[in-house]
């Protein structure tokens, strides 16, 4: 069939101009969730660089010489990559927002691999934890930059929007749960530096997909050095300011950080209690840990349907004068997960962990665990970029901030208060920080009953 030359110009012509426009309102939904997905893929990815390497610990220490009897020191190898993922991110977000994430997104990838690859082949402990805090620095920001994408990519559609940051929750707990299963099954077949050539191998296979798909989600400004500065300076300390300020972003702060410090406790409390009650080995523990991502699915489920019903109900209950659902309807699920979820999971977890009692009693409580990590970190997220909208960028960024810096050091403690001997024992270190997930759960509630009137005094919440 024949094409007149000027119909197919013009439509050439429209072709060329949405693939190179940065404008995402010009978009397809079909291209908008591409991106938004892919990005979601390789936060998860990135997160299970972060733990993988947790179930290889004991080969790692032998084969450097690390003494891991009284502490866990070769558990800085993670804390080293978490550290990382702490700090770069407040910096480089700001600067991808502002000039284009699409070079700046490629760029990071490509060194996050070169630092991968390097912890592979690292001659010495030393080497190996340098590593994996420069791999952690752009993996963090690679986990990271999926909120301001959806921010970007859906402008104004606050139902997908939701969408896009519930799977990013999921890609973001779930990638740094599945770590440990992962790195579990490779070394019960492989040498543990195979955790790493595995990963870049898969790393690698998505380079081209890569090119392909990551756009700039908004206009490129031409910006000084001195404007650069300038936002460096406003993120970071408008970060520090929230988290030193701000009530909800104090709190929620504590609060979705102990969940994300959960998920890195695992890795070393998993081996502790599993190896001593069972006698399992470093796969066995590694694999177990899919209880937690099972429970994080069922979490992420029932926050879809949060999202659907019990927050669009929240706006019967809206006294600001709009029929617009309330910020505050998006803690409902939260409440029943930190309660229930997080707190009652850790207790299951701390009571079943007896050698009469078969594995899957302590199993179900991770289970439990997974789905309040999961419902927690979506409320945060999603009440976070709401309430803040303007501020949105530098809330966000202190939440993470204070998350990996959980991530980072509360796993150091594990071998010291889960030690019969020296510390609080199986039953009550578990325990004990269900207790603090309990007290934690009152974030939530406060919030639901005060939000309003916390809003309206606040400088900075929209």
């Amino acid at each position: 069939m024949d094409v007149e030359p000027s119909l197919l110009g013009q439509k050439g012509r429209r072709m060329s101009y949405m693939l190179k426009t940065s404008d995402p309102t010009e978009w397809t939904a079909q291209r908008r969730w591409t991106l938004v997905l892919t990005t979601c893929l390789i936060s998860f990815l990135a997160g299970i660089d972060a733990t993988s390497i947790t179930s290889a610990l004991p080969e790692i220490a032998a084969r450097f010489h690390v003494d891991d009897s009284k502490f866990q020191h070769s558990y800085f190898t993670v804390t080293a990559w978490s550290t990382g993922a702490a700090i770069v991110p407040l910096f480089i977000l700001p600067i991808m927002e502002d000039f284009g994430i699409r070079k700046f997104y490629l760029t990071i990838y490509l060194l996050f691999m070169i630092f991968v690859m390097a912890a592979g082949v690292a001659p010495n402990f030393g080497a190996l934890v340098t590593f994996r805090a420069f791999a952690g620095s752009f993996g963090g920001v690679l986990q990271n930059i999926v909120d301001a994408v959806a921010a970007d990519v859906w402008k104004g559609d606050i139902g997908r929007r939701t969408e896009s940051l519930t799977a990013y929750t999921f890609a973001l707990v779930g990638g740094v749960t599945f770590g440990p299963v992962f790195g579990g099954v490779i070394i019960h077949y492989l040498y543990w530096r195979w955790i790493f050539y595995i990963e870049l191998i898969i790393y690698g296979a998505l380079l081209p997909y890569l090119l392909l798909v990551i756009s700039d989600t908004r206009p490129k400004g031409e910006k000084s050095l001195r404007e650069v500065r300038e936002v460096f300076s406003t993120t970071v300390l408008r970060s520090v300011r929230l988290l030193g300020t701000e009530f909800v972003i104090s709190t929620f702060t504590l609060w979705s950080s102990f969940c994300f410090g959960t998920v890195f406790l695992f890795t070393q409390s998993v081996a502790q209690v599993y190896g001593s009650m069972y006698g399992w080995d470093g796969y066995q523990t590694g694999v177990v840990q899919i209880a937690v991502v099972i429970g994080e699915l069922l979490g992420y489920g029932a926050c879809l349907v949060q999202n659907r019903y019990l927050y669009q109900m929240s706006a019967k209950h809206n006294k600001e004068g709009s029929s617009s659902p309330v910020h505050e309807g998006r803690l409902y699920l939260s409440i029943f997960g930190s309660l229930v979820g997080l707190s009652g999971g850790y207790f299951v977890y701390a009571w079943t962990s007896y050698p009469s009692v078969p594995w899957v009693g302590p199993t179900i409580g991770l289970g439990l665990v997974g789905f309040g990590v999961m419902t927690v970190v979506q409320a945060v997220v999603c009440y976070v970029t709401d309430a803040y909208a303007s501020h949105a960028a530098s809330a966000v960024a202190g939440n993470a901030f204070g998350e990996n810096i959980f991530a980072a050091f509360l796993p150091l403690a594990t071998l010291q208060i889960y030690s019969p001997d020296t510390g609080m024992g199986f039953h009550w270190a578990s325990s004990f920080l269900g207790f603090l997930g309990l007290l934690l759960s009152c974030v939530p509630v406060v919030l639901v009953f005060a939000g309003p009137s916390i809003r309206r005094r606040s400088p900075f919440m929209d």
